[in-house]
């Protein structure tokens, strides 16, 4: 964030957080371009998805590295809804990421920058002041939705979509109902999965009491997982119970985070979603890799490196909660192999 000049600090919020002009943009951008929109036919829109420190990012750059997909990259900042309109050679140089987890970005690299459509279009109904609300989403807003990413595959020259958005656990079943959708769900060991994510929240909390445009930039984005403005998933009636219990300070409050997020998952899986473990991504890469381009039908997505996570010391904890979270953990590793 220390890199943004004046300049670009006010644009990012002249346009991310009018909605009213940011939709305007989409509407000139469909009178301009919607007719050559409607006539591509996206073949596969690929959704890569699971709670933060998970592997997302990975699996999402891995599969855009082939070429062959359309993705909203940090070139397409701040003027997100207009991928036709704004283009222009970043100048983003390469750097490690905010997260210090060794993942370099720059101007090219692809973000979840597409829930900044969500936010607009259903107006932060879903972000409440005590955490994040499963979507409704009526037709016109979903119609609305396949021709921007139509739009932005006519702005890349491509014919296929991936997307990583870890908030998409909101909106399962619309992104379902899309032709040519696949789900990436990805999962990791509940006690590294948590640690990571408290290392994380402390990280970004002290950044942005540091940098105020910090805290403001996630907020535009809808980044809600840690930091200053975490927000949790609202998705089943027990964390309340837990986190009524537990600070953020705590692992087990992290480790209910956690329950929260992947039991839903298991309840409301479909049978086509894809199911990749975070540890067998370390392990096995090229197996992973391997498999996943079979599902997609695309070229062999071949991993240069394997990656060493962070190791953590297993503190105390909950051990009725844990015991919870193995058995989901252990649910979700049978679900690889189905």
């Amino acid at each position: 964030m220390a890199n943004y000049s004046a300049t670009d600090k006010f644009l990012h919020k002249f346009y991310l957080d009018n909605y009213s002009i940011s939709k305007a943009t989409l509407e000139m951008e469909e009178i301009l371009h919607g007719s050559n929109a409607k006539k591509l036919d996206v073949s596969q829109y690929v959704f890569v998805t699971g709670l933060a420190r998970s592997g997302t990012t990975a699996v999402m750059r891995k599969i855009f590295q082939t070429g062959e997909y359309a993705s909203l990259q940090y070139s397409n900042m701040p003027f997100l809804l207009s991928p036709n309109l704004w283009k222009k050679n970043s100048k983003i140089e390469a750097h490690e990421r905010a997260h210090k987890d060794g993942i370099i970005i720059d101007g090219n690299s692809p973000e979840e920058f597409d829930e900044y459509f969500w936010k607009a279009f259903l107006k932060d109904a879903y972000i409440k002041e005590n955490g994040l609300s499963i979507n409704e989403i009526d037709e016109k807003v979903q119609e609305k939705y396949e021709t921007y990413v139509k739009l932005i595959c006519l702005a890349k020259g491509k014919t296929k979509y991936v997307s990583k958005n870890n908030n998409n656990v909101l909106r399962l079943d619309t992104l379902r109902m899309i032709e040519g959708s696949k789900i990436i769900l990805l999962f990791r060991n509940p006690i590294s999965h948590a640690a990571s994510l408290m290392k994380l929240h402390k990280s970004f909390s002290k950044d942005q009491e540091e940098d105020s445009f910090a805290l403001d930039y996630f907020n535009y984005l809808g980044h809600h997982e840690f930091g200053l403005n975490h927000k949790p998933f609202l998705l089943t009636k027990e964390f309340e119970e837990y986190r009524n219990r537990y600070k953020t300070g705590d692992l087990n409050y992290w480790l209910a985070i956690w329950l929260n997020y992947y039991s839903y998952l298991l309840e409301t899986n479909h049978p086509k979603d894809i199911f990749i473990c975070f540890e067998d991504l370390i392990a096995e890469p090229d197996s992973i890799y391997a498999t996943l381009s079979a599902e997609l039908q695309i070229d062999s997505l071949e991993q240069s490196k394997k990656h060493t996570p962070s190791t953590y010391v297993t503190p105390k904890c909950d051990e009725e909660l844990l015991e919870r979270c193995m058995a989901v953990y252990e649910s979700l590793s049978a679900k690889k192999s189905e």
